[in-house]
């Protein structure tokens, strides 16, 4: 009896090495579809996909934000004026923070930072004050000028950072 089953094997090996082959494929598959699906590998992908190319998925990230941001300048409204400074402005709290500046928020940040660094780090701390009074004041009103030089004083420090070109 074993004697049969160890010939059957050997004169089916090949079926059955590629039946193993097909059902592990289907179970794979499944498994990765199911994760992607629940989530759980979608959160860290970007993380992961980031150890090996940071400095690739960064840059990415901030030109696609750029874009976003020159967008909304384009338009001249008030609501999105605003939207664009506040998107500058947290790129820059991300884009130092990566870089290692200590501190919990872009002020104490851009205390730490000084001209040799970023050489428009004095308009870069107006700038930052000027989002906060957009936050803390919401009848705070932004001509569509404005604007554009603070998006500009945003755009000087993310060139010198090689954040976009």
């Amino acid at each position: 009896m074993i004697a049969n089953f160890i010939n059957f094997i050997s004169e089916n090996l090949l079926l059955i090495q590629f039946l193993s082959l097909f059902i592990s494929g289907i179970l794979l598959f499944f498994s990765i579809y199911f994760l992607v699906k629940t989530g759980i590998v979608g959160q860290d992908i970007e993380h992961y996909i980031g150890v090996f190319t940071s400095k690739d998925i960064c840059k990415r990230r901030s030109l696609m934000a750029w874009k976003q941001i020159q967008k909304r300048l384009k338009t001249g409204k008030a609501d999105r004026l605003k939207l664009a400074i506040l998107e500058a402005d947290r790129i820059l709290n991300e884009i130092l923070k990566m870089a290692g500046y200590p501190g919990k928020n872009l002020d104490e940040r851009l205390e730490q930072a000084d001209s040799a660094q970023i050489s428009n780090i004095e308009e870069l701390r107006q700038a930052h004050k000027l989002k906060n009074r957009l936050v803390s004041e919401p009848d705070f009103v932004i001509i569509r000028n404005e604007a554009e030089i603070i998006i500009d004083i945003y755009k000087k420090a993310f060139q010198e950072l090689n954040l976009i070109e």
